[in-house]
């Protein structure tokens, strides 16, 4: 009997622990009441490791690379510089300034046709807890250099994942920066149907003039973009004192000519070794790089082809980098317009009044630092950084019924792909947010039941002011 008894309360152990670890799984499997459907936050570049020889004893993180990396780079260099000053080698230098790249990021060149290397992979793993809320995002990586169209199926399997997951039927998107990129190319290839909204935070939906200028070898330091980008920096990064005293050096170091005078060595060097650079590192390691070539414009990308792909490209690298180019970036507008006429609530968030990087000859364009408000907004009409419109500037679209024009005459919005659904937030860095940023999106995902506007929230205009120093946004006035 006592045997029996022990039998007994094993088998109830035993019952117990199975169903404890099915658990989960019984309860996911089911529908979830919350009325909160889960977000995944679509990252930006760099969102997923890279590994070389990933799990074996030779086991090395080539993305993104470490510091004693970037010090043995800079190590490898000094002799170089010192030669260069010395004697006026720039062949040599140049060849060693190739090396050291190579050195560094040689690992990231993809196959020719675009696809990765076998020996380098990512560790992403499909998310296991249910919990989610407004609070709460599952975070979707992927290696940056892949095909959109094919991270888009992996997002999909994420998305089907996730649904089961947390027992909900769909899921909301929030992309940003090249998230934006894959979003856009998961919409094109699934459609809308598992998605109750999306919002769009500084994505390169039409590119960004930096990849295209750099595409094509265009490459100009330029002064007065170099100064503005350390000024622009400093305002919407380091609030306060602390920018206070970083803007006041800043102007003391553009009164002593220490601008002009780097961009005048700096640009001494690009003349002597650009052709070298490119040549031997920056077209071996980003030529078929699927990923970057999403973020070629349309006005730079058929020259792009030319000069990293030469006379005779690999066909399928072609064809794969085109089928995104013509049937996503150039569709945007059919693409987000279909989101809305197919109900899903799309905000997009495209900052401004920063001054691009100051590398390209594209340093006139009004940006967020890294992508050009233009194409982030897909598609608004945008003064020069630092000018304004025309006095009597009319908006390009009046038939709309609505103004678009912002408050300080730089932005005329009623030329983007959806005017209605489309944030500007003026002084905001390339995706750095703080809770004012982390307000206007709850807001968003508490009404997304329907079809949002720019009308829909007073507190939130189209047009907004990014209020560092209280972590705020607030309407432009």
């Amino acid at each position: 009997m006592k045997k029996l008894a022990r039998i007994s309360v094993s088998v109830v152990l035993v019952l117990a622990m199975v169903f404890s670890l099915a658990a989960p799984s019984l309860a996911t499997g089911g529908k979830c009441n919350c009325g909160e459907d889960p977000i995944i936050y679509v990252a930006a570049l760099g969102s997923a490791t890279l590994y070389k020889d990933a799990d074996t004893e030779n086991e090395k993180v080539v993305f993104r690379p470490e510091t004693a990396d970037y010090v043995k780079m800079v190590g490898s260099l000094i002799v170089p510089i010192v030669k260069l000053v010395i004697d006026g080698n720039y062949d040599a230098f140049g060849d060693s300034l190739a090396d050291s790249v190579m050195g560094v990021f040689g690992s990231l060149a993809n196959a020719e046709n675009g696809d990765s290397t076998p020996d380098i992979t990512t560790k992403e793993e499909l998310p296991t807890d249910p919990t989610h809320s407004l609070e709460h995002s599952y975070y979707f990586g992927y290696d940056f250099r892949a095909d959109p169209l094919v991270v888009a199926d992996d997002l999909n399997t994420y998305v089907e994942h996730v649904k089961a997951l947390t027992g909900h039927d769909k899921v909301r998107f929030r992309a940003s920066s090249m998230g934006g990129v894959m979003a856009m190319s998961y919409f094109y290839k699934y459609g809308s149907e598992d998605v109750k909204s999306v919002i769009f935070q500084n994505c390169p939906i039409k590119g960004t003039a930096v990849a295209g200028a750099l595409f094509c070898g265009e490459v100009e330091i330029n002064p007065v973009a170099l100064y503005r980008y350390a000024s622009t920096a400093i305002t919407t990064m380091v609030p306060g004192a602390g920018g206070d005293v970083l803007s006041v050096l800043v102007e003391a170091l553009n009164f002593l000519g220490v601008f002009g005078a780097l961009t005048d060595f700096a640009g001494g060097l690009v003349d002597k070794l650009v052709d070298k650079v490119f040549a031997d590192a920056l077209i071996p390691v980003f030529k078929a790089n699927c990923g970057i070539w999403s973020f070629v414009p349309d006005e730079y990308y058929e020259k792009a082809k030319t000069f990293m792909l030469g006379s005779n490209p690999n066909a399928e690298l072609v064809k794969r980098i085109d089928e995104y180019h013509y049937n996503v970036q150039q569709k945007a507008d059919v693409i987000l317009n279909g989101l809305i006429a197919d109900g899903v609530p799309v905000m997009i968030v495209s900052a401004t009044n920063v001054q691009r990087t100051p590398l390209v000859t594209a340093w006139r364009n009004d940006s967020d630092g890294t992508v050009d408000t233009k194409y982030s907004s897909v598609g608004a009409t945008v003064a020069d950084h630092a000018e304004t419109f025309a006095a009597d500037y009319k908006q390009v679209n009046a038939l709309c019924g609505h103004n678009h024009v912002s408050p300080d005459n730089r932005i005329d919005a009623s030329t983007c792909a959806l005017p209605e659904q489309t944030w500007f937030v003026k002084d905001m860095m390339h995706c750095t947010t703080h809770d004012g940023h982390g307000a206007l999106y709850k807001w968003f995902w508490e009404n997304d039941d329907a079809i949002l506007t720019i009308h829909s929230n007073p507190v939130y205009p189209q047009f907004l002011q990014n209020d560092i120093e209280n972590n705020m946004l607030v309407p432009q006035k």
